[in-house]
């Protein structure tokens, strides 16, 4: 057992739908190097995220608490500097922290992270060729207010969201996109993903000596939709199926809304969506295989935690819904795999139920780094737990044991609608507050979810006893949000 500081590298994707993988039994978009971490670790495939929406997800997962208490809700939010992160926990453990990429922080501050390169430092890279990145910024196949806006913080167009005072400067400047293909017009090296690859790679080779705590944050298969040609051409739009909705009238009435939306969408676009998300996602997978090389030839395998996950899924057209926003399981499960070779099983599944935001404190047992209070992750009260969900390690030791009762999910609150998700192995109770109606699937029975049972008779036990448990973790009518 090697007795060197291990080192840790997370690799997160945005918007990667936890059952689109080989290693996850589905092969329509191969994904052989995220499956090479898989071989070498333990994948879960009951892994969670707290909030299906990008800013939300990620402020949980740096800081191990849940929305409703760091207060970043949506897109727009920012984390409050004050909370102590995972990275600073490195940082003061006498780690290197690096993070590359996207973390939609909306602002300056770095939360602890000593090297930092943002999607600006990309943009200086492209230099003109920044042109083309505006014209996929444009062109959402989903979302034609783009066109007209050209702010898109969530895909980094601006990496500060107040970047600019008023309107964005390109708009005007970017042309119309027919989606006949989402092939991009940057070449393959050029990607902001490429660029991720390759400057983590920089980093790896100039800090091998170091114990060092780095994130590799890919932008894909998030939009824009528009990966290299030779991605693109594997999935072209004509070839893709839109999925049959089926009956939507048991669901609450804001997802009718928004299946009903969608489905005015001109089919063509929603199959560009379709197409844009595979090859997207194909293309991303060959990025981070440049990552796992050089890890493996510079001989770091065995002593880095390597962790694969992303913030949260994708409906794909599931129940005639797209990208994330919802408490269905393509929107808030996630992939998550953990591995460290001679330490921790290899190629093993686990089943467990698990929230992702524990992975703050899972690397921390893992790496006998003592957890610390931060005044600011306590201020809901002095003895709170400094995280709201505790490690997972022992789970990743013995990926047979059962996890968590259960787990739980929460959206859209500071609205009229705001949800909140309780799951255990079977069940899955959905409180809409502020809708006449609310969820409960049976996930053994019916796993994709069509047939909401909240009116059974029979199942009112199950009901009464899963809201009982929802409110013991966190009581929605007294949600500071509403």
């Amino acid at each position: 057992m090697t007795t060197k500081t291990p080192n840790i590298l997370l690799i997160m994707t945005d918007q990667h739908r936890a059952d689109m993988m080989t290693c996850a039994g589905n092969d329509e978009v191969p994904t052989p190097h995220i499956d090479r971490i898989a071989e070498r670790g333990v994948r879960f495939a009951n892994a969670y995220c707290p909030y299906p929406v990008c800013l939300a997800s990620r402020s949980s997962l740096l800081t191990g608490l849940y929305p409703h208490h760091t207060g970043a809700i949506n897109n727009k939010d920012r984390l409050d500097w004050r909370y102590r992160t995972v990275a600073n926990h490195f940082a003061d453990s006498g780690y290197l922290t690096g993070l590359i990429g996207k973390m939609h922080f909306n602002d300056a501050h770095k939360h602890g992270f000593e090297y930092y390169l943002s999607i600006n430092d990309w943009l200086m890279y492209l230099g003109p060729k920044a042109q083309l990145y505006a014209n996929e910024i444009a062109n959402h196949p989903l979302s034609p207010n783009f066109f007209n806006t050209l702010i898109d913080d969530g895909a980094g167009f601006p990496d500060v969201s107040d970047l600019w005072d008023g309107p964005s400067l390109w708009v005007g400047q970017v042309k119309r996109h027919d989606f006949s293909t989402m092939a991009s017009e940057l070449e393959a090296e050029d990607h902001l993903d490429a660029f991720i690859a390759r400057e983590t790679v920089k980093f790896l080779k100039r800090y091998q000596d170091q114990p060092f705590f780095m994130v590799a944050s890919f932008m894909k298969p998030h939009s824009p939709f528009y990966p290299p040609k030779e991605y693109a051409e594997r999935y072209p739009v004509e070839r893709m199926e839109l999925p049959q909705v089926g009956d939507i009238e048991g669901y609450p009435d804001v997802i009718q809304k928004r299946i009903r939306q969608f489905s005015k969408i001109d089919p063509q676009l929603r199959k560009a969506h379709q197409a844009g998300y595979r090859g997207s996602l194909a293309f991303v997978d060959k990025c981070i295989g440049e990552v796992y090389d050089a890890v493996e030839q510079l001989g770091l395998l065995d002593n880095t935690i390597v962790v694969y996950t992303s913030d949260h899924g994708e409906m794909d057209g599931e129940h005639g819904l797209y990208q994330k926003f919802c408490m269905f399981e393509p929107s808030v499960k996630v992939p998550l795999i953990v591995s460290y070779p001679r330490i921790l099983p290899e190629n093993k599944v686990t089943h467990a139920l698990t929230e992702y935001i524990g992975l703050y404190p899972t690397l921390a047992e893992l790496t006998h780094t003592e957890l610390k209070s931060g005044t600011w992750n306590n201020k809901r009260s002095p003895t709170a737990p400094i995280t709201d969900v505790g490690s997972f390690a022992d789970i990743l030791r013995n990926p047979d044991s059962a996890g968590p009762e259960t787990i739980f999910c929460e959206y859209n609150l500071r609205s009229l609608h705001p949800n909140y998700m309780i799951r255990t192995e079977r069940y899955k109770y959905v409180y809409n507050q502020g809708d006449s109606l609310h969820e409960l699937y049976d996930l053994k029975a019916d796993p994709g979810e069509l047939s909401n049972l909240i009116g059974a008779a029979d199942m009112k036990p199950v009901i009464d006893r899963l809201q009982r448990q929802l409110f013991e973790r966190y009581h929605p009518k007294q949600n500071q949000y509403n």
